[in-house]
């Protein structure tokens, strides 16, 4: 059940960020690829502050329902004499036709709360195949790739030429290296090294897996795999968009070259960075066309949205004129509980 709300309020947070993202189109990227920080958290963590100007429509803590909410007690008679009171209490006519219809409904209650127990238990189990189906898949697709890239040369540090790759990446956690295809010519060859050493500095290898385990336990979600394929776009659109930058713009059209000419349409899902081969090859030249310096209030301007419209979606709502659960479990106790 925690696993499940947190997915049910991530789906609120998912949609509103692509809202923003929407919203911030002219922005920097890199900051549509900060937004997705709040929905990783919220797809992580159980538990936040709360706070009057939280966006979040609903409470995330539900409280479950007691076993003793649907407790009843059978009336008694009280004569003040032993043997009559507990004759009469005994006596299958001493239950009236709202105590017979009330034993009803517990019993109808009692078996729905089974059947739905049920359901979870079954539920939990399908969850869990699905968790290891994924990793396994993840797994083997490493290995897969890893004997593929045996023949691979050294050409310097963590560079490696492969003849069998026509998609450069990134590949590894603690010691990551970066692979190129073979016969690139020196300025595709300089721009696609720069785009992979930008992964690097800003860790983005490490990110991808971390946001791959997440999406493991909420694969029931539609909306989380959105949420990845599109955290898997800003991330290779704002690390474009940094070459860039270091760069020069002058480059924009060889660069966009190199992008179409390397552009395979090849997807690996197994955690690690793929660069040049993977996402919207269409969405990113464009971007590296249309890219230019935007004034510093621009930027300004969008990350204070963020970092304001952020805290609101990690913030829960303070608690308003709801109704109590004890008092709400008391009240029903009260009710089933037949007193003379």
């Amino acid at each position: 059940p925690t696993v499940l709300n947190m997915s049910l309020t991530a789906s609120y947070v998912i949609l509103c960020v692509m809202l923003m993202r929407l919203l911030l189109k002219k922005a920097p990227k890199v900051i549509s690829y900060a937004l997705w920080v709040v929905v990783a958290f919220r797809l992580v963590i159980p538990f936040s502050f709360e706070s009057m100007f939280s966006l979040i429509p609903w409470r995330t803590n539900i409280v479950p329902i007691q076993h003793e909410v649907i407790y009843y007690q059978s009336p008694q008679v009280n004569s003040g004499q032993d043997a009559l009171d507990s004759f009469v209490n005994k006596s299958p006519s001493a239950q009236s036709p709202f105590d017979s219809y009330v034993d009803a409904s517990v019993n109808m209650v009692e078996t729905s709360a089974n059947i739905l127990e049920n359901s979870m238990e079954i539920g939990t189990y399908i969850w869990l195949l699905g968790i290891m189906a994924l990793l396994i898949y993840s797994l083997t697709s490493f290995v897969k790739l890893k004997m593929q890239l045996k023949s691979a040369q050294l050409i310097e540090k963590n560079i490696y030429e492969a003849k069998n790759l026509k998609t450069p990446f990134v590949i590894g956690l603690i010691r990551p290296k970066i692979y190129l295809p073979v016969g690139l010519d020196a300025n595709e060859r300089r721009y696609i090294l720069r785009h992979e050493q930008v992964h690097l500095e800003r860790k983005d290898h490490i990110i991808k897996i971390l946001a791959f385990l997440i999406l493991s336990i909420h694969w029931f979600n539609p909306l989380v795999w959105i949420a990845f394929r599109l955290m898997n776009t800003d991330m290779e659109l704002s690390c474009d968009e940094r070459v860039l930058k270091q760069m020069g713009e002058n480059i924009k059209k060889p660069y966009a070259s190199s992008l179409l000419s390397l552009a395979t349409g090849r997807h690996i899902l197994n955690g690690s960075t793929l660069a040049f081969g993977e996402g919207n090859v269409k969405g990113r030249i464009k971007n590296v066309l249309n890219y230019k310096k935007l004034p510093y209030w621009v930027i300004a301007a969008s990350v204070v949205t963020v970092i304001v419209v952020g805290i609101a979606l990690v913030a829960n709502p303070k608690p308003g004129q709801s109704v109590q659960p004890q008092k709400d479990e008391d009240n029903l106790t009260k009710s089933f509980s037949g007193t003379r």
